[in-house]
């Protein structure tokens, strides 16, 4: 009888410990994806979390990723902060200490500042697709990335092309009252100090703001060459464009940062005609990475909720991935030692990090974004405007 009862115990830990439970599948790495899921600016953050999502499932389906000889899979967790910085904060809590996230992304600037203490408390990780100038992304913060088509690459790039193309001379930025918004009045002065360009009108106003005539009157009266919409959200910059244009504005309109073109003529209609857009890639699939992408996006979800941001997103999973496999660790300081020198493919061609003389350290994304302008009713591709190199690194 004992000998039977030794013969089961014996049978039941080779069954637990043997093949069947060594093939249970690589571990998972949580990436929790702190995001506006809704509210003004969900049209940037969903299809960003798409994006992010989309690239962590083709890892996977690769096999995932090994280091020191175990394997590894990407476990995407997703979060609505809704553009609050309160909610971040709550979505970071989740993220940190409930679901053991070992990365961060954030979108947006105000929403990462506040959840700063909580990501240093943890010593964590992000890559965020958010603005916020120094006062994020500096050498004292050497573990925030900045992974998108920042605002200061905008201006550098774009304002020289509207000196050319439309002799503009002044300019009036409009920005949200936050964080995010006086980092992009920042930028628009660097940008502006380049290209001999003068802002006659900084103006502020608070997120879910929907009637902008009072701001708009004072910004008439200036009569700027061009009104742009700096990183106020997709919804919001769309509505500032129309009541412009219904005020009489007839001078330039630039739609600064990642508008959304679906957005600007289902609310501007007629109005969007000559608005010119900035944007982080092409609309429509130029190259076979980006048909990829396309295709996978529409097979999961359709092609109705396409977003070309989707390819800037894209390519964050990949970077942290080489970084994590070149350290041969997730140990926050040696994946971030890796990933500022790293190059990568993406979507939209090889990317890395630099922005010494903007941060003081290498975390700002190198990326060229695309010039659009409205022609009748159709967002008509300018091409992928360049920016002097010398005033980032």
């Amino acid at each position: 009888m004992k000998l039977r009862l030794l013969l089961l115990i014996a049978a039941i830990v080779s069954i637990a410990t043997g093949p069947q439970a060594q093939a249970a599948g690589p571990a998972k790495v949580k990436l929790g994806a702190l995001m506006a899921l809704s509210g003004p600016a969900a049209p940037w953050g969903i299809p960003i979390l798409r994006g992010v999502e989309l690239a962590a499932e083709e890892v996977n389906k690769q096999g995932g990723f090994k280091v020191k000889g175990k394997s590894y899979e990407w476990d995407v967790r997703s979060y609505d902060h809704k553009y609050v910085p309160a909610e971040a904060i709550k979505a970071a809590n989740k993220a940190i200490y409930s679901d053991r996230a070992k990365f961060l992304s954030i979108m947006g600037g105000s929403p990462t500042l506040a959840v700063m203490p909580l990501m240093k408390e943890n010593n964590i990780l992000s890559l965020n697709f958010a603005s916020g100038g120094k006062q994020m992304t500096n050498p004292d913060n050497p573990l925030v990335f900045r992974y998108n088509a920042s605002v200061e690459i905008m201006y550098l790039s774009i304002l020289p092309y509207l000196v050319k193309n439309e002799g503009i001379k002044t300019m009036a930025t409009i920005t949200p009252d936050d964080a995010t918004g006086h980092s992009g009045l920042n930028a628009a002065k660097l940008g502006a100090s380049h290209s001999n360009v003068e802002i006659i009108s900084a103006e502020f106003f608070e997120r879910g703001t929907k009637d902008f005539t009072s701001l708009l009157t004072r910004v008439l009266a200036k009569k700027p060459d061009l009104i742009e919409t700096s990183v106020t959200d997709p919804t919001s910059a769309s509505l500032i464009l129309k009541q412009a244009r219904e005020q009489g504005y007839q001078g330039i309109f630039l739609l600064s940062w990642g508008a959304v073109p679906e957005q600007v003529l289902k609310i501007a209609g007629p109005h969007a005609e000559k608005a010119y857009m900035y944007v982080s890639a092409p609309i429509k699939p130029e190259n076979d990475y980006q048909k990829r992408v396309y295709e996978a996006f529409v097979k999961k979800w359709g092609d109705k909720d396409w977003n070309n941001i989707i390819y800037m997103a894209y390519g964050l999973v990949p970077a942290l991935t080489e970084a994590i496999v070149a350290a041969q660790s997730f140990e926050p300081e040696a994946v971030a030692k890796k990933l500022e020198s790293l190059e990568w493919e993406t979507p939209t061609g090889i990317l890395s990090f630099g922005g010494t003389k903007l941060l003081g350290i290498k975390r700002e994304l190198l990326y060229k974004g695309a010039c659009y302008q409205f022609r009748e009713g159709t967002p008509n591709f300018l091409g992928i405007l360049d920016y002097p190199a010398e005033a980032l690194d």
